[in-house]
């Protein structure tokens, strides 16, 4: 039945090419998040590869919501079909062709939906949302609905996220609804140094799998969500070309510098098949060790820059490791190996005393070798990848 990928590359690896078809999500937080963005990126990334699309709102008109899409760009939307659930609540008309035109009767609800279903057969489908219906409905009503219009979903091959901020359950049941979806997709929103940050994190609970961590992102409009990592740093030995790879890595970058040297830091920003990422290269002197250690607080990972044709400053590498910690995600971009007497991989490797899990990237910073590889290997164990 193939993939149904959610437009952020990296998520998409992680799942396989993306969430099987048919299954069931569960898009659940315990606060309001965003998790209505990642709904709608799903809904149209799904619209622009031509798959029907269903929509059920109890909270927005339709003409809202179209609006609301449209921020993640164009789509055809002749493949998008609504129930619109809110119409009525409002006492407007409705030009849809799949209306509940009452909220007294939970049963009426739920045949509407399950005939939307049927009727258009879509390869996506979104529920928006399940609190509503609990604050209404006695929850073994809405278990058992709920796990027929699962059913029916699975009959026709679709793909069907169940939104959900739950206000109302203990435990129990919230393990319930975990355990009679495929996945789940946890969202959450909290404020850190004074800028609200949201994440987001998927749990696959089919036999062997696993989860991803807690994953930051970050909205666009048209450009849609991104992973977004605000701090990736650049560092290593003098002269081992991190200025160079924070150039290459990023669309426009500023460098601090005295007679060639960084001498406070470089900056630049990337982003590239749905991931963002703020760069930070630091000086490799040690007398420079200080504004290091300001930009090392809270990474959330490191692309460590060695010259593979200078053994002698290993020892630097390694003192400068030391201070990330064994905590911090981190690759090794062995870079200048097109240059003669060029390191591999594996005496760096033994040289610096890394684990085998952490990556050893053969680049040449000057022509963007292997950045691009090294900088994704990075964002990968950030995400739980790897």
């Amino acid at each position: 039945m193939g993939r149904a990928r959610t437009g952020l590359q990296i998520l998409d690896s992680w799942l396989g090419g993306g969430f099987e078809k048919p299954s069931t999500i569960l898009f659940f937080s315990d606060h309001p998040t965003e998790r209505r963005l990642f709904a709608e990126q799903f809904v149209t990334t799904g619209l622009k590869e031509g798959e029907r699309c269903l929509y059920v709102d109890f909270y927005r008109a339709p003409a809202l919501a179209r609006r609301d899409l449209r921020k993640f760009g164009p789509f055809p939307e002749d493949r998008l079909v609504f129930v619109d659930g809110t119409s009525s609540q409002l006492l407007i008309p409705s030009s849809e062709r799949y209306i509940v035109h009452s909220l007294d009767t939970f049963d009426e609800i739920m045949d509407t939906i399950e005939g939307a279903v049927r009727d258009a057969k879509p390869e996506r489908i979104v529920i928006d949302s399940m609190e509503f219906l609990a604050d209404r409905f006695s929850s073994e009503g809405l278990f058992e609905r709920w796990r027929k219009l699962s059913e029916v979903t699975k009959s026709t091959g679709s793909v069907v996220c169940y939104m959900f901020l739950n206000w109302l359950y203990g435990q129990k049941e919230v393990r319930r609804m975990d355990e009679s979806n495929d996945y789940t997709v946890e969202f959450q929103s909290k404020v850190r140094t004074g800028i609200l940050e949201h994440y987001m994190r998927i749990r696959d609970h089919r036999p062997g799998k696993r989860a991803t961590n807690w994953i930051p992102l970050t909205f666009r409009e048209v450009v849609g969500l991104s992973v977004y990592f605000p701090r990736i740093l650049v560092t290593g030995p003098p002269d081992a070309g991190k200025s160079t790879v924070v150039q290459k890595l990023c669309q426009s970058a500023m460098s601090v510098d005295q007679l060639g040297t960084t001498v406070a830091f470089d900056y630049g920003n990337v982003h590239v098949s749905g991931l963002e990422a703020e760069i930070f290269g630091t000086p490799g002197q040690e007398r420079f060790e200080f504004i290091f250690q300001i930009f090392a607080r809270q990474v959330n990972g490191v692309l460590l820059v060695v010259d593979s044709t200078r053994e002698e400053d290993l020892p630097r590498a390694k003192q400068i490791l030391k201070i990330v910690g064994s905590d911090v995600p981190l690759v090794i971009l062995a870079n200048k190996v097109d240059l003669g007497g060029a390191m591999g991989p594996e005496r760096i490797r033994e040289s610096l005393s890394l684990a085998p899990t952490v990556p050893v990237v053969p680049t040449v910073a000057t022509e963007g070798k292997g950045l691009l590889e090294g900088l994704t290997l990075l964002a990968e164990q950030l995400v739980g990848a790897r």
